[in-house]
């Protein structure tokens, strides 16, 4: 094990003008991700939203072959290589330095983070919640449904006061985000002060959190504004009807 573990410590390199990348591992690697994998990136500066421990350490950074040029977004696809390939979750950068007068090109030191935590599921398949809201379609909450968040994103929204302050939980049916699986607790939400209105607790793709208040539209729909640091999206659900009960 010592040996593997110092045979994992060396640097290779990873292309690029000259630069090469030292992983030092403090866990074990995790299965590799797919290429599609999103990983969120954070600095020192920002919240990460779950916690999270360090598998490893990254430096990229410029040799005696370094010629000069490069940039910080090429160093930073060496960083996200390595982990895709060690299976993280997230990536702190710690830091990052400019080129200067002893040095040709940028060289970045970054964190690679999994997970401490087990996010919260709904242990419930499709079939079996479309079940549920057949069976007890008559005292049904008018939130409660199979919602769709557009093609092919969709979540199930039933009664589960488990959390303090919640009433209804929503979960995963169907996603595109690479990082949600199926039963993964999408919102918390309470009932609001008045009929139709609802407190919505949502998670990001990054499992960051927004709160916000919703109207239901006809019971049909309900929209809410999500901001990030790059845009504002307007997010809209829909209620979908039940198909038939197979027999």
């Amino acid at each position: 094990m010592k040996k593997l573990a110092f045979i994992l410590a060396l640097p290779w390199l990873l292309g690029g003008c000259g630069t090469i990348a030292t992983y030092k591992p403090q866990l074990p690697a995790g299965s590799p991700r797919p290429a599609d994998y999103v990983i969120p990136v954070y600095d020192q500066e920002m919240e990460i939203p779950r916690p999270c421990k360090v598998i490893g350490e990254i430096s990229v950074g410029y040799t005696s072959f370094t010629v000069m040029g490069g940039s910080a977004d090429d160093e930073m696809k060496k960083v996200m290589k390595a982990a895709h390939e060690k299976g993280a979750d997230a990536v702190q950068v710690v830091s990052v330095k400019q080129p200067g007068f002893t040095t040709t090109a940028f060289a970045i030191q970054a964190n690679l983070l999994r997970y401490a935590d087990d996010w919260e599921r709904y242990p419930m398949s499709e079939n079996d919640f479309a079940a549920y809201l057949r069976r007890n379609s008559k005292t049904l909450d008018p939130i409660e449904g199979i919602w769709s968040g557009g093609w092919p994103n969709s979540i199930g929204i039933i009664r589960d006061a488990a959390k303090p302050g919640r009433d209804f939980i929503a979960f995963t049916l169907k996603t595109d985000a690479t990082a949600w699986q199926p039963g993964y607790k999408r919102m918390d939400i309470a009932r609001g002060n008045q009929p139709g209105y609802y407190q919505l607790r949502y998670y990001h793709d990054d499992f960051s959190k927004s709160e916000v208040i919703v109207t239901l539209d006809q019971n049909r729909s309900f929209e809410f504004l999500v901001n990030s640091e790059e845009s504002a999206n307007l997010a809209t659900f829909t209620k979908l009807e039940l198909s038939p009960p197979s027999r």
